[in-house]
């Protein structure tokens, strides 16, 4: 969207005002930022958005002339609702299956980018960790699990594929929200949780442990997508969802080459201690990539298909819901940008290797 002065919103702090529209699980407060151009942003409350709070600390939407607003959900299903609703403009943190789950059911949304690949833990109490060696033993237990979380996906995939029944020889229990979850593996409602790593670092507070990790079910899956409304880019042809998309690239690198920036950027918006911090954004087991990975995007959707998460869908191509080009606008405009820079390069290779 064209501007020409409007706000940075960037605190995901609890104690900040609601946006009445969307409820109480929505957060904002304001910061001072201008540019030509302005998108709201909808991210974790519990994680923030790592990518973002790079691209914001390193000055790369400035660069870029545009103003970033940010808005904390406690869970994907109201992040994406707020989408859907015009509340905001992209989703960040809201996963892969989320937004698959909504264009199942109609919503108009574009794939336009990646933040987030692998990473989300399987959690249980330190006490009963030995138990868990292999996906036979989640036979007879009762898992808990988060509706149209993307790690909930891998491991009922993983489930399949490996023979087990998970309608029948195990008890999968959904949950609204990640602490929600947490809680009931603490207090022994369920037996094991099927969590995210935006509340890893909070499990390890509670005494939980992970045995294994969604990376292991699944090699390489994709996770956090950037989303939007079809329609938005219709404006000027995506030029602000381009913009947005070259400082996640900017960002991506800094992480790479040092990944103590995603810890600084983190601790604007994160008020926990910075050992924590560490934890959530630097864990061995969380890839940050910008790229939108089409290849993997529809390998999620054919799993979902394949275990009955979504039904009815055959009339409904996916490619056609994923925007490829909006990031290689931006990457060939880095690589021009920075003729010598063999980085951007590297990703282009990338790109076509992921994107087919």
């Amino acid at each position: 969207m064209k501007k020409t002065n409007q706000k940075w919103i960037v605190s995901l702090a609890l104690s900040v005002g609601l946006l009445a529209a969307c409820g109480n699980d929505e957060q904002t407060s304001k910061g001072e930022a201008s540019g030509d151009y302005e998108i709201t942003v909808g991210l974790s409350q519990s994680a923030g958005g790592t990518l973002v709070d790079i691209a914001h600390q390193e000055g790369y939407f400035e660069e870029e002339n545009i103003s970033v607003n940010r808005v904390g959900f406690a869970n994907s299903a109201d992040g994406l609702n707020a989408l859907q609703a015009g509340k905001i403009d992209v989703g960040l943190t809201f996963g892969t299956a989320g937004p698959l789950t909504f264009i199942a059911n109609g919503s108009d949304f574009s794939i336009i980018g990646g933040h987030l690949e692998g990473g989300h833990p399987i959690l249980t109490k330190k006490e009963n960790a030995g138990q868990y060696t292999s996906l036979e033993s989640y036979k007879g237990k009762k898992v808990g699990t988060i509706r149209i979380f993307t790690s909930d996906i891998v491991f009922r995939s993983a489930l399949e594929d490996a023979g087990i029944d998970w309608k029948n020889d195990l008890e999968i229990v959904e949950f609204k929200t990640g602490s929600m979850l947490l809680e009931a593996v603490a207090s022994g409602k369920v037996d094991v949780a099927v969590s995210a790593n935006s509340f890893y670092a909070q499990a390890v507070d509670m005494g939980l442990e992970a045995v294994a990790w969604s990376n292991d079910l699944q090699e390489g899956h994709v996770c956090c997508r950037v989303v939007t409304r079809s329609e938005l880019l219709a404006e000027e042809d995506g030029e602000a969802y381009k913009r947005f998309l070259k400082a996640l690239i900017r960002a991506e690198r800094k992480k790479i080459e040092d990944p103590q920036s995603a810890v600084t950027a983190a601790k604007e918006y994160m008020k926990v201690d910075e050992k924590v911090i560490n934890t959530i954004v630097n864990d061995s087991h969380s890839n940050y990539s910008s790229d939108p990975s089409r290849e993997k995007v529809v390998q999620m959707w054919e799993q979902m298909k394949e275990i009955g998460y979504v039904e009815n869908v055959d009339d409904i191509d996916v490619n056609d819901y994923v925007n490829i080009d909006l990031y290689e606008k931006a990457l060939n405009e880095l690589i021009e940008q920075y003729p010598d820079d063999v980085y951007y390069k590297d990703q282009l290779v990338r790109f076509n290797e992921q994107n087919i």
